[in-house]
């Protein structure tokens, strides 16, 4: 429990980079700016299985 809030205090903090993409889940697409840490979620997790995600580099 403490090691959650913590771990909650440490993310409102500390802000990671975040790169503009191109996200497509079969459907649609959406243009979010993600962190490293959620690009490779969408990208292993069997939960977002078909979604593709592609680092939009002429804004970067």
């Amino acid at each position: 429990m403490i090691k959650k809030i913590l771990k909650i205090i440490k993310l409102i903090f500390i802000k990671e980079k975040t790169f503009p993409c191109i996200v497509w889940d079969g459907k649609k697409m959406s243009y979010p700016n993600l962190t490293n840490t959620q690009i490779k979620e969408i990208e292993e997790s069997p939960k977002y299985e078909g979604w593709s995600v592609i680092i939009n580099e002429n804004v970067i």
